[in-house]
């Protein structure tokens, strides 16, 4: 048998992927949208939210050429830890240098964001998305695309959740539809149209839960329930996204550890109904 030692996760994932039976697969196909997340859950909870047995993680785990699970997720700590960056130590040519220069000015508009981030509001407003009826995603223009990721990741997590406005169509549209059991999340970022103020307004008329995602030196941003700003880097052409790319990421693992809590405790309470029963 071939040494597989110094194959990563991820690429032993994809070489199987198209081979794999259907249960395994979309646990797979799981693993390969939420690779970042992987270590911070057991084999148990990792069943519980890509919704397969327990079962299949210990087959795919074993076709995968692991001893078991811990040892799969060892790996994946491994190599994210490899993946962090380190201090340069050589000088740098002048096309390491454009490089590097860019790297640092993502890692600084990450640090500036999440050093102003509130958990307790990133928590709360995770809380209230994996609860609601239903989930409205807004974005205007070149927010519309940010709006559109976060829309497809968060759609494999959870059902009812609607990108708006459609093609031809304007947020208003949809106003009817919007009930307060709902939480709309808006991607406001520079540069915003001059009406969204009102337009924000209008749809907390509708739904009081309402996340904002915007930038940080927004200075007259509408008070939303739940605000998460990050430094957008919209000073630049073309914009820099890392930030909010990376807030994105950081709300929607913070959704799935919601999920797979109230799935554990549904679960419970579901064995607990069985053994009063019989």
């Amino acid at each position: 048998m071939p040494d597989t030692s110094n194959i990563s996760f991820l690429d032993r994932v994809r070489a199987i992927l198209s081979d794999l039976p259907a249960s395994e697969r979309r646990l797979a196909q799981f693993t390969l949208d939420f690779s970042g997340d992987l270590s911070s859950y057991n084999a148990s909870e990792l069943a519980s939210l890509a919704q397969v047995s327990n079962a299949t993680v210990t087959r795919l785990i074993r076709r995968l050429e692991y001893a078991n699970y811990e040892a799969a997720r060892k790996q994946i700590r491994t190599e994210k830890t490899d993946d962090a960056f380190t201090s340069l130590s050589q000088p740098l040519s002048a096309g390491e240098a454009t490089l590097h220069a860019h790297l640092q000015d993502s890692y600084s508009k990450l640090g500036n964001t999440y050093r102003h981030l509130s958990h307790s509001v990133l928590l709360e407003a995770s809380q209230a998305i994996s609860r609601a009826r239903q989930v409205w995603l807004v974005g205007l223009q070149a927010n519309y695309f940010l709006a559109g990721h976060f829309h497809w990741h968060l759609s494999k997590l959870m059902p009812g959740v609607r990108l708006i406005p459609g093609a031809g169509q304007t947020v208003s549209e949809y106003l009817a539809d919007i009930r307060q059991q709902d939480v709309v999340i808006v991607f406001d970022l520079h540069p915003r149209l001059s009406h969204m103020p009102e337009l924000i307004q209008r749809l907390e008329t509708r739904c009081a839960d309402s996340v904002l995602i915007t930038d940080q030196d927004y200075k007259e941003r509408p008070k939303t329930r739940w605000s998460l700003p990050c430094q957008s880097g919209s000073e630049q052409l073309p914009d820099n996204s890392v930030a909010v790319a990376s807030l994105s990421h950081l709300l929607l693992s913070e959704i799935l550890k919601v999920r797979g809590a109230d799935r554990r405790d549904e679960s419970e309470q579901e064995l607990a109904t069985a053994d009063a029963l019989f």
